[in-house]
Formats: structure tokens, sequence, C-alpha cells
């Protein structure tokens, strides 16, 4: 983050297994000690992290809800709680892990990356230029069969994606 903590999304389960949950851990001391931060849930795991403009940390989680859309908490002390998690009516899923990430720069925005379907199918990446609360731009990449997804910045600003 921009404070120099780290933050790692994780998965975990409670009561004997049988509620998924998203949490983080995070450090603040280059990785040399962790502490457990806030828990999200329930019915979500896979989670991915953001940092948004205004230094807020948004889980975006994939989710058992049968809702299929993905559901989205925050955290504005750094990871330590989140919000209850709500759903994105704009990020159709099948349950499937996705990949956020914000774009650098003044006009960046976040990016979001995932089979946009009820189906594991149409790999499609979003762009926000609100901080996620819309996506107002949306480009299928591929039409046929498509799950997990990674997005990274490449040296140069280029955006790569890998997907299954």
């Amino acid at each position: 983050l921009k404070s120099g903590r780290l933050l790692v999304p994780c998965d975990s389960k409670s009561e004997g297994g049988k509620v998924r949950e998203s949490h983080v851990i995070y450090s603040d001391d280059g990785g040399k000690a962790w502490k457990l931060g806030g828990v999200a849930g329930p019915d979500c795991n896979e989670s991915q992290a953001v940092e948004l403009a205004d230094g807020s940390v948004m889980l975006n989680m994939r989710t058992y809800a049968k809702n299929n859309r993905r559901f989205v908490s925050l955290s504005t002390d750094g990871g330590e709680s989140f919000s209850k998690p709500v759903e994105d009516k704009a990020l159709v899923e099948p349950v499937c892990q996705g990949s956020i990430l914000r774009l650098p720069g003044d006009k960046g925005g976040v990016l979001f990356s995932n089979p946009a379907s009820t189906k594991r199918e149409k790999m499609t990446v979003r762009l926000s230029r609100d901080e996620g609360k819309t996506w107002a731009v949306a480009k299928e990449l591929h039409a046929g069969p498509a799950a997990y997804s990674c997005l990274v910045v490449l040296p140069g600003g280029d955006v790569g994606l890998l997907y299954e």
C-alpha cells in the first residue's frame, strides 16, 4: 500500500470449515512479522485486493451466494477491518476467481478481469474510472472457455492478462 504496508488477500473457513470467508494478512515491517487483518464474509473466498485513490482497500471476492455477482468489501484502516460484503451488480461471475489492479499514473483507473458469464466462458476485462463504483468499459478477450485470470502491469505500462 502507499503506506508501505504489505497486504496479502487470503481465504479462510470458520465454524469448523463450513463457512467460507476472505481475509487479509499484513506486515508493517517489510515482511518480517505478519498480523491477521480483517475478515469479510460469509459465502466468499478467492479475494483480490486493490488500494483505491483515497487510501481505502477494496476486496473483490468470488461468492457462493447464488446470485452470480462478485462481492466487494471496503477497509478504511489498511485492511485491519472490512465492511459487510455487498454484490457488485455489474460484475457477473460463474463462481470463479478474478483479478483486479490499479493502473499507474494520473489517468489510471482500476482494471478487473473474469469470465463475465454464469459459465466459465467470455474472459472479459473491465475498466473503472471511478474507483470500482461503475465499470464503464468492457472488452471481451475470448468468447470460449475461460476461468482463473491474473492481470499485471508490464514494464512500459502495457497490461498483461494470463488466464486459463
